[in-house]
């Protein structure tokens, strides 16, 4: 995995700024004619079966990219149908995610065996959850947050509208103003990912930070309590292709910085202290105090 950013992705961050209007609808009208398999799980037309359904679940900046990344090469390769529900409605249906907490739609769209559903950004309720096997990938909500604020402003892609004003806000705000003013938005589904997930049947709590400082041991311990087992090498090769280093922070990458305790750098000692309290008990249910 190259440590630079490539011609492509400077490019279509050149357009993104350049022209972020154009850059939205040329994007939507894109991906209205992609995510097929999620219209089709979303009205109950796929009934797989097999290998009891994975469930991933983390929060924007935990590094979730990387990981559903690796789940769905394993998933694939054992059988399972990959279906991003989350990803269908930011890009295909902006604003309609909210009837991923409508019971009827969970009864149709989710299934315990052959699927594997990722990346759930939510901890949503979804029938039977102890049927499935799930994987919960969370990040110190401090880093998440100055994370997030350089992802929105600089290098997240514009998939609608709300995008695009979540970047002039932060274009418009430091840093600092920022976290304090989303915080209790990550203090809430923070919360709901301990109530409804953190010791539940099925499900494995990993830390971002394990992630990045002891992936051989983190991908299996994923791999044993998902049973997706069935490919030695791809596991071999996934360890060996994992990289998480950053030689120099650039704030048009992606992967911007992944060290912990990274928000300390960022934020000035007063907004440390403001946060502290706002996320007090997060930071003592997930052990970051």
């Amino acid at each position: 995995m190259s440590k630079s950013i490539s011609m492509s992705r400077r490019a279509r961050l050149w357009g993104m700024k350049r022209f972020p209007k154009t850059y939205v609808n040329l994007s939507q009208v894109y991906n209205s004619l992609l995510w097929k398999d999620e219209q089709r799980g979303l009205r109950g037309e796929i009934t797989p079966s097999g290998l009891p359904s994975v469930m991933f679940y983390s929060y924007y900046r935990c590094g979730s990219m990387f990981l559903s990344r690796a789940i769905r090469e394993l998933a694939l390769a054992n059988g399972l149908q990959h279906l991003d529900y989350c990803s269908y409605f930011v890009k295909v249906t902006p604003g309609k995610g909210v009837s991923l907490f409508d019971r009827e739609t969970l009864e149709t769209a989710f299934h315990p065996e052959g699927c594997y559903y990722g990346t759930l950004r939510r901890a949503y309720p979804i029938p039977a959850h102890e049927n499935y096997r799930s994987v919960l990938l969370l990040r110190d909500p401090r880093d998440c947050l100055v994370s997030h604020y350089f992802s929105i402003r600089e290098s997240h892609t514009l998939n609608n509208h709300g995008n695009l004003r979540a970047r002039r806000e932060a274009l418009a705000t430091g840093v600092d103003q920022w976290v304090l003013a989303h915080a209790e938005e990550y203090r809430r589904d923070f919360l709901d990912f301990h109530r409804q997930l953190v010791g539940k049947p099925g499900v494995l709590f990993l830390p971002y930070e394990e992630m990045v400082t002891a992936f051989p041991e983190f991908i299996r311990k994923v791999v044993e309590h998902t049973g997706m087992d069935g490919n030695r090498s791809l596991v071999d090769r996934i360890v060996k292709e994992a990289d998480f280093e950053v030689s120099s922070e650039n704030v048009l990458s992606h992967k911007r910085s992944v060290k912990p305790g990274n928000h300390r750098k960022k934020l000035n000692s007063e907004t440390v202290e403001q946060l502290d309290e706002a996320l007090s008990e997060v930071l003592e249910l997930f052990h970051y105090r």
